[in-house]
């Protein structure tokens, strides 16, 4: 096994999953990066939706644990599930490598992003 310095390691793991994001952006888009969005992972079983309501039509549902680029958060319908209530809902691409698809220009409710707080300080309004 070779020894690597810690930056050229991490110099080169940023490269592959900036290269892995672009290599699978396909007709979707452009994967988010660090100036368009916020780095983080959506729940598994996460509805991806059109608007940021539940009536809204369904592009996908994540099938685990999965990569996102959030751009924005706006205010929209309440949600209440598993006792966590709120109304931010978050704008962004998602990628579910399981099923290689990318879901752009989609809303997640906060309920399932996994940013810490709602809003997440640092992601600026819609």
């Amino acid at each position: 096994m070779t020894k690597r310095s810690r930056p050229a390691v991490a110099a080169g793991l940023a490269l592959g999953a900036a290269l892995s994001l672009l290599g699978a952006a396909g007709t979707a888009g452009a994967a988010p990066s660090a100036a368009d969005g916020h780095a983080t992972t959506v729940q598994a079983n996460s509805n991806l939706r059109s608007a940021p309501n539940t009536g809204s039509r369904i592009w996908g549902t994540t099938t685990k644990v999965t990569e996102a680029g959030v751009e924005c958060y706006t205010r929209g319908q309440r949600v209440t599930v598993g006792g966590y209530t709120t109304d931010v809902w978050y704008f962004g691409t998602v990628i579910d490598y399981d099923i290689g698809h990318i879901y752009g220009n989609v809303w997640m409710w906060g309920g399932n992003v996994n940013v810490g707080a709602d809003p997440a300080p640092g992601i600026r309004s819609c």
